[in-house]
């Protein structure tokens, strides 16, 4: 596979995390389950391949998109579609960072995959179609995707804004952490704090430190060949394990021993193979 990724602009880089173009990923499995990360991402298919999401218990498809589509916070693992020879590329936008481009609440997306079109308007086609482009090299294709998106940034320090920056910080140092002192020393109600936070980053504060310590947890699984489990609780700050198995198989469908049988050889933290059957 090719990957090309790309450091955002200083002007973007606040709520951009990474902008990135992949071609010729050669899978060998057709459907793949992806669990949260705690980012949101713009995506644009450069294949013509339509892309499908499936139900999670039987494998059926249940929507199909095309051109360019917005897959919001999610709670709970999803099954997407991977195909030979596929082309894409993707805009991953920070916790926190779509909010500066639409001023709309975010939770409006919480899980769910929508059609760029409904998010940006028509402008997200001429965007794709601009993609599709003949002969453009990555560093166009990475100014292109800058040129749209600094078109619609509309970035204001407010107090909302610090606010849910700074719970962020404290969750992303520590996912464990106390927001009440933040929320206090801003001069927020807890509810007041909660109601922000969703709208800027989709998801309530406690929602998001359950994914962000996911993904602390997910690195130690898939080193460790021999796991003392209650080791991994107290260092990842479960109450006990049992609340920690059912963390676990909440965000990737797994127990933490099923995972280590089925997928700790696969390289990708987020991504793991549901067959193992090419597509032709």
């Amino acid at each position: 596979m090719n990957f090309v990724p790309h450091q955002p602009s200083d002007v973007l880089a606040p709520f951009v995390q990474s902008i990135f173009h992949f071609s010729q990923f050669k899978p060998d499995h057709s459907i793949e389950r992806v669990v949260p990360d705690g980012y949101i991402y713009l995506i644009f298919e450069l294949d013509g391949f339509e892309r499908h999401t499936f139900d999670n218990e039987s494998l059926e498809p249940n929507a199909t998109y095309t051109r360019g589509w917005l897959s919001g916070m999610h709670k709970h693992y999803i099954s997407i579609s991977a195909h030979q020879n596929s082309e894409m590329f993707v805009v991953q936008f920070k916790p926190g960072g779509l909010w500066p481009f639409l001023n709309q609440h975010i939770s409006d997306f919480n899980d769910k995959v929508t059609p760029a079109e409904l998010v940006f308007g028509e402008s997200a086609l001429t965007l794709h179609q601009q993609l599709l482009s003949n002969n453009l090299d990555d560093n166009k294709l990475f100014s292109l995707a800058e040129e749209f998106l600094l078109s619609r940034l509309i970035h204001e320090d407010n107090p909302p804004r610090l606010l849910v920056q700074n719970m962020l910080g404290a969750i992303q140092r520590n996912s464990a952490s106390q927001l009440q002192d933040i929320v206090a020393d801003a001069g927020y109600s807890q509810k007041q704090a909660i109601q922000i936070f969703k709208q800027h980053v989709g998801l309530n504060p406690k929602s998001y430190q359950r994914i962000v310590r996911f993904n602390e947890i997910l690195p130690l699984v898939m080193e460790k060949k021999s796991i003392a489990w209650n080791e991994i609780c107290a260092d990842c700050y479960y109450y006990d394990q049992s609340h920690f198995i059912r963390e676990f198989k909440a965000f990737c469908g797994y127990s933490p021993r099923d995972f280590l049988v089925e997928q700790s050889t696969h390289p990708e933290p987020n991504f793991f193979p549901l067959d193992q059957q090419n597509e032709t």
